[in-house]
């Protein structure tokens, strides 16, 4: 069992031969919680002994390393082409989407990302919902297991219910040599170095090896056309200098919203069709680093749920890139004012509907459409978030495990070992 445990679960172990194992009953025996007190959870998990008390924490410094990481990423390129033709030669069409967390928001992204440019079927589903409910199709199938420690447990049985049906298994993670790797018949692993606990740069570096996997699937059954894929290589290839771009010129802009949302009581983060991900990991995001709590609608379920709940301590926030869902978010802009609500609205640079009507803006470097939305406006929110954290009054590196009975929660939802 206990090389089964990942690394950190082991060195604990290992540094405290004689202490009592954690159980369900007692989730943090009195010798880990020492440990916790001196290291949080979420430091131990990433494998950081760097623990800051203030401004600038280590998520800003993870932030701020994702573009490199992301240019990194697009090297793969030729790895992931070859798993593509992998696939196509098993005889795949169609692809299940899985993981948990920031991962399950990256499923459904990558469901929607290949629906949309490989002309096969896909889904996406939580893991514990995969074990629990999938049903199995026709099809030549394989899941797609996202995970950045490639630990987490639900996964792991995802992992194993998929093989225990003979369905064709590639894992998606940042962590060499995890046990969902060992578990999986195919792999991508691109280990970022992150430091702090909310997912940041090994979520950004995922979407850009879904990007890349979804583009020459295209390629190779003859989805994309040459034009089309070219086009979108190019497009994909830019994503890292605009994120770089970004960071330098909105870091001021974002962290004086912050400073101007940070007493509000809620969020709501409304996003449609691939930027639907881009407001559940928003939302995600927000409430791990500053622990504001967070909504997520899309569109006109905004219009249709949301109205009631608009107040000046309630702030609507729209994900607003050019594409088939702009006008209803405008509709959302207007109403939340209407309420005498306040709005803030990523948008593209130059955006000339939209941005007037918000009380607040935060612009990404044009030209992007909706679908190349999502990495960018994944580190948007990552930075308002922190904003918000350090506003008020949060660590934003340690998921609030820096708290001994946060960290216990945790070991109780996730038992030692287990995330």
């Amino acid at each position: 069992m206990t090389n089964k445990l990942p690394s950190w679960a082991r060195e604990l172990l290992a540094r405290n031969p004689e202490a009592t194992t954690p159980t369900p009953e007692d989730p943090m025996p009195a010798w880990l919680e020492a440990e916790f007190a001196r290291v949080p959870l979420w430091a131990r998990i990433r494998g950081t002994d760097d623990i800051r008390q203030h401004h600038p924490y280590l998520l800003i410094e993870d932030v701020r390393s994702q573009p490199d990481l992301m240019r990194h990423v697009l090297e793969l390129r030729s790895e992931l082409a070859a798993l593509a033709h992998r696939l196509i030669e098993q005889g795949i069409r169609h692809l299940v989407f899985t993981g948990c967390g920031s991962a399950f928001n990256g499923a459904q992204f990558g469901s929607f990302l290949c629906r949309q440019w490989t002309g096969w079927t896909t889904e996406s589903h939580e893991s514990l919902e995969f074990t629990n409910h999938w049903a199995q199709g026709h099809e030549p199938t394989a899941v797609i297991l996202q995970s950045a420690t490639g630990a987490s447990i639900e996964t792991l049985d995802a992992a194993r219910h998929a093989a225990d049906l003979g369905v064709l298994t590639v894992s998606m993670t940042n962590t060499q040599g995890s046990v969902l790797e060992e578990l999986c018949d195919e792999g991508i692993c691109f280990p970022t170095g992150q430091r702090c606990g909310p997912d940041v740069s090994v979520l950004t570096t995922r979407l850009v090896l879904l990007y890349l996997l979804a583009l020459e699937v295209g390629v190779s059954t003859g989805t994309l056309s040459a034009h089309e894929a070219d086009a979108l290589g190019h497009a994909i290839g830019q994503l890292p200098d605009a994120a770089a771009q970004f960071l330098q010129e909105e870091d001021l802009n974002v962290s004086q919203i912050a400073n101007a949302l940070k007493d509000q009581r809620a969020l709501m983060m409304v996003g449609g069709g691939p930027n639907w991900f881009s407001a559940r990991e928003g939302a995600l995001k927000v409430e791990e680093e500053s622990s504001l709590l967070c909504k997520v609608y899309r569109p006109a379920e905004y219009a249709h749920n949301a109205i009631a709940l608009l107040s000046d301590e309630v702030s609507t926030v729209v994900i607003a890139p050019p594409g088939k869902a702009y006008a209803r978010l405008h509709d959302a802009v207007r109403t939340a004012r209407a309420a005498r609500s306040s709005t803030l609205a990523l948008v593209v640079e130059g955006d000339g509907a939209i941005a007037p009507d918000a009380t607040f803006v935060i612009a990404v470097p044009e030209p992007l459409g909706e679908m190349l939305m999502p990495p960018l406006a994944a580190i948007a929110f990552q930075l308002l978030g922190y904003y918000l954290g350090v506003e008020r009054g949060y660590d934003p590196d340690t998921l609030r495990t820096d708290d001994l009975d946060h960290a216990r929660a945790w070991l109780t939802a996730f038992p030692f070992g287990s995330h």
